[in-house]
């Protein structure tokens, strides 16, 4: 019984590292550059960097090792966790650490081998290790195999071993990259080489994608583990040595084990000589943890199916379309000869290079060259990409198959040994270059995301008294409850946390925020705040009267009760095409100027405290607001004297959906635009927990305005913190203000709001209501239309996003009826929009998790009739849906 295919990634993007695109013309001085030898370019210079080896995704317990390194010379409590997890996950016993699989090689071959002998080995890549010290690699692969094509050939290997007595038997899981090899056939081989007295050495660097091979095709072996697999597959061998940089996804590292004490001594004897002390072996001690925690992990079930299923359908996208390659077990092996048959040398070279004119992605060409084997690996960073992306590599390299003819050969300029050696001259092709709209990001850090069964999830839902803000985090599988503080940050994020140096007074980190605030923003008085709500309690008591009208475009709650709080009166002066969910009308955010006139008429511009007007408007749908809104709504207040305060929480966004639906500029970046909006405003506030992409923090900024920015300061001080800090630490400030500068990025905000739009899409084709037209950070599903039977004072949306957590374990949020509040005379507020939010997080899930969730809601719907309301059975004063408890109304009807 084949084990089944997660339908999306058993985890979420922790961190990210951003990705460079640079255009044709960047791409085609850095060939120049690198000699058209893309080994010579850098990480900054490349698109998508197709390598395995060292570049995959840790875990966040793998990254949280980095800090228990025990860096001590000898003895380290890391070198005893890394023994530890080798015994338990590849059964050997005695283990002797190296900095990387080359330093193995180079013990075992110092220890067991003599330079003129032959070696029999299923692998052809060790040759570069081996030739230069004088040892042949007798090939013993067998060649007419089908599925298992890196079993060795027996009676071959009978030969080799009886015509001339081997140092060992060489074996390597996966060998090559390409090649899986069997369990029973490496049995027999273990069995042979007992019967000569020799050793089988077995590299284990890629031995989990050898086990899941094993698992889906070797008969027998459908129901076992990967991790039962790979603890027979690596205890059939006398000695084994792995590589931490593949399979256990450390950035380096290595090991030799074995269950021979006296192969250990000889290894240790000489690991002091050529490496470093036996218990640390060149690694430092961060690395041994990362690397135990990383074999501690490689097997887990899910995620093996995961980056396996990863690798055939990027296989299969590219064989479909008639591209020439061989398998391989972390991607597509490209057979150069064949894609570029006009070009009779180094065809690997000249596709590389055409590869990275046309789409900034490198392939590697590495080892020794002059072998004639001509492959050029697209191999996958494991668990890096997303299907969206790699879909998009596939078609970049088909793009290029398709204009294959007029890929030209390269002159060699300076010869060599080795590929990284050589240097070419070349003349650019006339190419038509690929263009990506995938994530503009790799994930740097995973965390995994909680596997549940219905039942457990319907208990979850009833302890949490049918209120999804109550549940716990570690039931939640896909959390789309709020975008707030829960973006992924970014490596560059986290180094500017980490660098910030701490002070109560004026620190860099604050002058940096600054600064980025001015650039972005073009307002001068800047004050940080612990997060968004703050900024709104500071601004309300600055600026509101008792008794004061606050018109604005839509309420949100947290923004009303302290406006509320302060003495003001909130008045809603959206336009009406905001409280109507299926409307097409795209500025649902917008301000009807002719209500605001019609407030200043009945009470006077001495009575409004301020505009309140924000930008995406949340509780409309994320409804952005046209420039010319803003344009006419500060012409209207300049004319009355009255101030425009943003809540500017998602102007970004905002900014976006100007430049995607405002012909006028769709040719402007979103960082132009959004400091043009801003121009048409006196202040903000900010929770910087959304566009700043941050876990903590906010912002309250006054364009000009010394007086206001006086009196929020002295409030400053006696809420949150210091007038240069708010209460945040230097690193978090640090963070936001490199947040500050990636936000404005056009392609992540781009891929972001398309995020939005595609599960709005899925979901429509299917016929669920949602809000009309799609916002952007959130679809909002319309649970009037959902559950026309459910009685809006039942809280059909409150009971609507109870029962997709059941149904799929993904935590959404209602806002309806229950998030309104109630009237002073305690009747419930009734709006018009009844609504479930599937709120997305920046940078944390991919298509692959958004389609999951459509397809649950989908069920749902088709379902819909058997779902009733709740009613109340705690209902707090204020902000009732954070803690307000429920009960199904047909439990309540049974009792």
């Amino acid at each position: 019984m084949a084990t089944p295919v997660p339908v999306h990634e058993p985890h979420k993007f922790k961190t990210i590292r951003q990705i460079a695109f640079p255009s044709i013309d960047a791409r085609k001085h850095n060939l120049a550059a690198a000699h058209f030898n893309v080994f010579n370019l850098t990480p900054p210079q490349v698109s998508f960097d197709m390598v395995s080896y060292g570049s995959g995704a840790m875990t966040q317990e793998q990254l949280a090792g980095q800090f228990i390194g025990d860096e001590a010379y000898a003895g380290a409590r890391n070198f005893e966790t890394l023994c530890g997890n080798i015994n338990r996950v590849l059964g050997h016993t005695y283990v002797c650490p190296t900095h990387n699989s080359l330093g193995s090689v180079k013990i075992l071959l110092h220890v067991f081998a003599e330079s003129g002998q032959r070696l029999p080995s299923n692998a052809r890549g060790r040759v570069d290790l081996h030739a230069p010290r004088g040892i042949e690699l007798y090939d013993v692969r067998d060649h007419a195999a089908a599925t298992f094509t890196g079993d060795f050939d027996l009676a071959r290997l009978e030969a080799a071993v009886v015509e001339k007595r081997p140092p060992f038997i060489g074996a390597q899981a996966f060998a090559d990259g390409q090649h899986p090899v069997s369990l029973g056939n490496l049995r027999a081989a273990r069995a042979l080489a007992d019967r000569h007295g020799l050793r089988l050495v077995l590299d284990v660097s890629r031995v989990v994608e050898n086990a899941w091979y094993i698992q889906r095709y070797e008969p027998g072996m459908g129901d076992r583990t990967i991790a039962d697999i790979v603890k027979q597959f690596a205890k059939t061998a006398h000695v084994i040595l792995m590589d931490g940089a593949q399979d256990a996804r450390a950035n380096t590292g290595g090991f030799l084990a074995t269950d021979n004490p006296a192969d250990h001594e000889h290894f240790i004897n000489e690991i002091v000589v050529f490496e470093g002390l036996h218990t640390y072996g060149g690694m430092a001690g961060r690395t041994m943890e990362v690397l135990a925690r990383g074999l501690a992990e490689m097997c887990d079930e899910p995620t093996v199916q995961w980056a396996m299923q990863q690798t055939e359908r990027f296989t299969a996208r590219l064989r479909a379309a008639g591209v020439p390659l061989e398998r391989g077990c972390d991607g597509a092996y490209l057979r150069a000869d064949a894609f570029l048959p006009q070009v009779d040398q180094y065809p690997e070279h000249a596709l590389a290079c055409a590869l990275y004119q046309t789409a900034g992605v490198r392939a590697l060409v590495q080892g020794l060259a002059g072998r004639g084997e001509h492959l050029l690996p697209l191999q996958i960073p494991r668990l890096a990409m997303t299907n969206r992306q790699l879909d998009q590599v596939a078609d970049a390299v088909i793009a290029l198959h398709r204009q294959r003819e007029q890929v030209p050969a390269l002159s060699l300029e300076r010869d060599g040994q080795w590929h990284d050696e050589l240097r070419f001259g070349a003349v650019f092709a006339d190419l038509e270059p690929v263009a990506f709209d995938c994530e503009p990001y790799l994930a740097h850090t995973l965390e995994p995301i909680a596997v549940t069964t219905r039942e457990q999830r319907l208990q979850a839902m009833r302890e949490a008294g049918w209120n999804t803000f109550l549940l716990r985090s570690a039931d939640v599988a896909i959390d789309l409850l709020t975008d707030s503080g829960t973006t992924a940050m970014s490596t560059a994020q986290w180094a500017a946390y980490e660098a910030a140096l701490p002070t109560p007074a004026t620190s860099s980190a604050y002058l940096e925020f600054a600064a980025a605030i001015r650039d972005v923003y073009g307002y001068e008085h800047v004050l940080p705040t612990h997060q968004g709500r703050a900024a709104e309690q500071i601004l309300s008591e600055v600026m509101i009267r008792p008794g004061q009208i606050v018109p604005g475009n839509m309420y949100f709650t947290t923004t009303k009760v302290h406006q509320e709080y302060a003495g003001g009166v909130f008045a809603d002066v959206i336009v009406d095409e905001a409280h109507d969910p299926t409307s097409s009308f795209r500025w649902k955010g917008n301000i009807d100027l002719a209500k605001l006139e019609a407030l200043v008429q009945q009470h006077g511009a001495a009575q409004i405290a301020y505009i309140s007007f924000e930008l995406s408007v949340n509780l409309a749908g994320g409804q952005p607001v046209s420039m010319d809104n803003l344009r006419e709504v500060y012409a209207w207040t300049r004319k009355h004297g009255i101030a425009v305060m943003f809540d500017a929480t998602r102007a970004v966004e905002n900014a976006y959906m100007i430049q995607a639906h405002d012909p006028r500029y769709k040719d402007t970046r979103v960082k132009d635009i959004l400091r043009e909006m801003m121009l048409y405003g006196d202040g903000a506030t900010v929770s910087g927990k959304k566009d700043f992409l941050i876990n903590i923090g906010g912002l309250l900024t006054f364009k000009d305005n010394a007086e206001w920015a006086h009196k929020s300061e002295a409030k400053l001080r006696i809420y949150e913190g210091g007038v240069r800090d708010g209460g945040l630490p230097a690193a978090d400030l640090a963070a936001m203000a490199q947040g500050v500068r990636e936000m404005v990025d056009d392609r992540y905000i781009q891929a972001r709001v398309g995020q939005a739009q595609r599960l709005a899409g899925w979901l429509r084709e299917a016929g669920v209501p949602v809000v009309e037209p799609t916002g952007s950070h959130a679809v909002f599903v319309d649970a009037r239309r959902f559950l026309p039977h459910v009685d809006q004072d039942e809280y059909p949306a409150q009971r609507l996003s109870s029962e997709i957590y059941i149904e799929t374990g993904v935590r959404t949020m209602e806002r309806g009826n229950v998030s309104s509040g109630r009237d002073p005379d305690g009747c419930n507020h009734h709006p018009a929009l009844e609504l479930v939010r599937l709120t997305l997080a920046r940078r944390v899930y991919s298509d692959d998790h958004l389609r999951e969730v459509a397809n649950g809601i989908i069920r749902l719907w088709q379902r819909r009739e058997s779902i009733h309301g709740l009613r109340f059975v705690y209902e707090p004063k204020d902000l009732r849906f954070f803690q307000g408890r429920f009960e199904p109304m047909e439990a309540a009807a049974a009792v």
